[in-house]
């Protein structure tokens, strides 16, 4: 299920089984079906998103990241171990 806890929008999969036509889906401006979601589910990731948030589109993945409140397993270009990585804790959903 793909629905963004920051920004709301959301893909084909949030309303699937629900009783919406493809117009009102086309019309409505948070359905966004050609972003990417990330989340956090039942394996960890390597990334750690802020306490409370499950699903997060990339746009607003792309924000928080920018802002330093999500962090990577790996730094960006050197691909190195992030010294702020904790496998013990990190890359599981957190609840506030």
């Amino acid at each position: 299920m793909s629905f963004c806890e920051k920004c709301y929008c959301y893909d084909d999969s949030y309303v699937e089984g629900e009783d919406i036509t493809d117009d009102q889906l086309e019309n409505d401006p948070k359905y966004e079906p050609h972003r990417y979601y990330y989340w956090h589910g039942d394996i960890q990731e390597d990334y750690q998103m802020p306490k409370g948030y499950e699903c997060l589109c990339e746009s607003c993945f792309g924000d928080l990241l920018g802002e330093g409140k999500i962090i990577e397993k790996y730094e960006w270009k050197t691909n190195k171990l992030n010294p702020k990585w904790n496998d013990d804790t990190m890359g599981w959903f957190v609840p506030i």
